[in-house]
């Protein structure tokens, strides 16, 4: 049996190497060292920082969409 497909292959967490902005309230920074969510776009390579503040609400919105998705498919 084949193992199911990762859809959320170009999102991930990284700890900085440097001093990032975050893309969702460009008045928070992320230092050095810190966490933040890092959202690939495949179509051309760059990326996208969110801060452990701001990751929280968008995370909370993709588990809203995948428990949908599930019923969904349940239903």
């Amino acid at each position: 049996m084949r193992a199911p497909r990762d859809v959320l292959k170009h999102v991930c967490v990284e700890i900085a190497e440097r001093r990032r902005k975050c893309h969702r309230d460009k008045s928070h920074s992320i230092s050095k060292g810190e966490k933040c969510l890092v959202v690939v776009d495949g179509s051309f390579g760059g990326s996208k920082n969110y801060c452990t503040q701001c990751a929280g609400p968008i995370l909370s919105a993709v588990a809203a969409k995948h428990q949908k998705l599930v019923q969904e498919l349940a239903g």
